[in-house]
């Protein structure tokens, strides 16, 4: 058999049909992520109750103050934002009337508030608390922010809800940031070559069976247990799902964060 008739052949299989409008389903999805063009904020957060809890109060036989004031719980709360979009925000944006600022639970009051790191000293990210005038909330700002510019902010505080919000008004943002929820510590990374190596199999292992079970199943002769039909679609049903639930838990488990954020005191 020539090598035409066995390219024929091989074009003629029903699977390749499937196989290529997939791939331009991909390849027009990757397209539409490369070129979109948004403006959107987002942040994550992260809290804990240092002394006391979300339910009770300090005992009273024990006394903790800050900077002089009694307190009756402490609570540390890290917020993590950045432009998650592709277009530049500036702040002068930011509206007079309602302006951004942190804001932690009213049954609180912000002690202290501070920058743990930012992705360029340029961004001119600031801070100001409003102190006795509404103790808890700290208004913010910044110069710009290019994609994936950010800031990772610090809040000590007394309220009993770990989770801070943003609120105010930005031109051209009217549903304002976006809460992608509770971050994910990341895990240590090992330095070694093997252990790297180890890191990715086991990472990539779902894929890896799922790409030798394809081939498998579309070479010629099939294995035996492939011949019939009923076994072929809980096959190819079994690793659809296998591999989705792969996929989700990558997603999931993901940084959810820009690297240029990161910091030991997120670890």
């Amino acid at each position: 058999m020539s090598w035409i008739d066995s390219a024929l052949n091989f074009m003629g299989k029903g699977w390749l049909g499937t196989l290529l409008g997939i791939l331009g389903l991909v390849v027009a999805l990757a397209t539409y992520l490369w070129t979109r063009k948004r403006t959107s904020l987002s942040f994550v957060h992260l809290g804990e109750h240092l002394l006391g809890s979300a339910s009770d109060t300090l005992p009273p036989a024990i006394v903790v103050q800050y900077d002089g004031i009694s307190i009756p719980r402490l609570t540390k709360s890290i917020l993590i934002l950045w432009n998650s979009g592709e277009n530049t925000v500036v702040g002068s944006d930011i509206a007079t009337k309602d302006p951004l600022r942190f804001e932690v639970g009213d049954d609180g009051q912000i002690l202290s508030i501070s920058v743990l790191k930012t992705s360029r000293s340029v961004n001119d990210f600031n801070l100001n608390p409003y102190g006795k005038k509404r103790e808890n909330e700290a208004e913010f700002g910044f110069d710009f922010l290019d994609t994936n510019d950010g800031v990772v902010v610090e809040i000590l505080h007394t309220s009993t809800d770990r989770r801070p919000r943003i609120k105010g008004t930005l031109k051209g943002l009217p549903r304002g940031f976006r809460n992608l929820g509770r971050f994910t510590r990341p895990k240590p990374q090992k330095n070694s070559f093997k252990g790297k190596w180890a890191s990715f199999v086991i990472r990539f292992l779902p894929l890896i069976v799922f790409a030798g079970g394809f081939l498998a199943s579309i070479h010629e002769p099939q294995p035996s247990f492939l011949a019939n039909p009923d076994t072929r679609i809980f096959f190819y049903s079994f690793f659809g799902v296998f591999v989705g639930m792969w996929a989700n838990d990558r997603f999931l488990s993901r940084r959810k964060y820009p690297k240029s954020l990161h910091t030991e005191a997120l670890e």
